[in-house]
């Protein structure tokens, strides 16, 4: 019993667990610390930014300028415009102004297309996480059940060890052989091992879990169970889910958003074929040390100046240049079209296999339940008969073989059944609410 109470010590977070997480705590650690959601955020981020650098392209451009010289030599007066040979200063002040009147609609174009991709970035976003957390689910999952396996096996552990105690006693009194002892402290052996290679898989699934979530493993942290979630009536016709993801998944809208950018790029890129109208407007003032008839102020108030000017440009072989970029703008739209028809289909393929899975788990978990429960009576019959003396060793080595083999495919067909469940709902309703 001492070495039973060691495999239990050993156990991370069963009997001294200080903290129970969930499903739903898990994927909000995930949102915070997964490095490839966060590169999903940045790409959010970096199309926001676009977006509102395209719209500064709207704002008239205002600046103010101030320069100073120190004229030597033979130069021009600024303020007689005569020809001098001394050292003088020169300062000058100006503000302009230029605001884009008429482009053809390219900017606001090229705003349209900017908020498409950066809808379709947040929906990208929102796709990363979801592939994230499916792989969060499986991996939550594969914790809860290695650890149901690794259960199993102690109890089997425990099971022979009380044999074992039975067997020497009878020994010792003489009413059993000292190879029946063998024999049962060899099944003994083989439990303890399934029970350890059991342990070690439970530990590697919660280093994975940890890994997924970036956070450092610890030990004294449990994992709160799952239970099998009610699946609506429609749940099992794929078409009927197909139809209800494609309404919902973040896939779907960011292809769609993607295409769809690509007109108004066509736009943008045509706009440069039209006449533009820029409006202008400047204004200045300068002081020459050489007229010593004005202090600083007054000489600017004297040389202050200003010009209003309206520019048209007209494009004449614009079409040349454009006419290479919007083919090429055409076949990105039919690429992004594409990308579009693949996300549906992959989406579609993913459905119909989650339909399937969850039809066949069920199956599955059903005929391992009704497995485990006939060894289960099965093996505490041959139990009793070998306390009693009418059964041999080797007649309770296989049923207690057999009925561990069917305690494993029934612990792995429930949780396989429940993580296909969340998936296939997950699937019909776009979102995990609801699913945790």
């Amino acid at each position: 019993m001492k070495q039973l109470l060691l495999f239990f010590c050993l156990l991370p977070g069963l009997s001294q667990a200080q903290k129970v997480l969930t499903l739903a705590e898990c994927v909000d650690l995930l949102s915070k610390n997964n490095l490839t959601y966060r590169a999903g955020n940045l790409q959010a981020e970096a199309a926001q930014a676009q977006l509102r650098q395209t719209k500064s392209q709207i704002f008239p451009q205002i600046n103010i300028g101030a320069n100073h010289s120190l004229n030597l030599g033979r130069s021009i007066d600024q303020y007689t415009n005569a020809y001098i040979d001394e050292l003088y200063n020169y300062n000058s002040i100006g503000a302009g102004f230029q605001m884009p009147i008429f482009q053809g609609f390219k900017i606001q174009n090229q705003i349209r297309q900017n908020q498409l991709l950066k809808e379709s970035a947040m929906e990208n976003r929102t796709a990363v996480l979801n592939a994230q957390t499916i792989l969060l689910l499986q991996g939550y999952v594969n914790v809860l059940a290695t650890k149901s396996l690794y259960e199993s096996y102690v109890q089997q552990v425990e099971s022979s060890l009380q044999q074992v105690d039975r067997v020497e006693k009878q020994l010792n009194a003489g009413v059993a052989a000292q190879s029946t002892l063998f024999e049962i402290k060899a099944q003994l052996a083989n439990d303890k091992f399934d029970m350890v290679t059991a342990l070690n898989n439970y530990k590697t699934a919660r280093l994975a879990l940890f890994q997924r979530m970036n956070i450092e493993p610890d030990d004294s942290i449990d994992f709160a169970a799952l239970d099998p979630i009610d699946m609506p009536a429609d749940s099992k016709n794929a078409e009927a889910v197909y139809q209800d993801a494609l309404k919902q998944f973040p896939e779907i809208k960011a292809a769609e958003l993607s295409r769809k950018s690509f007109t108004y790029l066509v736009k943008s890129i045509k706009a440069d074929n039209y006449p533009s109208l820029t409006l202008g407007a400047n204004i200045g003032a300068f002081y020459a040390s050489t007229n010593r008839n004005l202090d600083y102020f007054n000489q600017l108030n004297a040389t202050r100046n200003g010009s209003l000017s309206l520019g048209l440009n007209i494009p004449i072989m614009g079409r040349w240049v454009t006419r290479p970029r919007i083919e090429l703008a055409k076949v990105q739209e039919r690429q992004s079209q594409n990308q579009f028809d693949i996300a549906k289909q992959l989406l579609r393929q993913s459905v119909e296999l989650a339909v399937l899975d969850v039809n066949s788990t069920a199956d599955r978990f059903a005929a391992a339940q009704g497995q485990s429960e006939s060894l289960t009576a099965s093996f505490s019959v041959v139990e009793s008969k070998l306390n009693a003396g009418t059964a041999n060793i080797f007649e309770y080595a296989l049923a207690k073989a057999n009925l561990g083999k069917a305690q494993a495919n029934a612990i792995q067909a429930r949780y396989e059944y429940m993580m296909k469940q969340r998936l296939l709902q997950f699937y019909r309703q776009g979102t995990w609410i609801g699913i945790y």
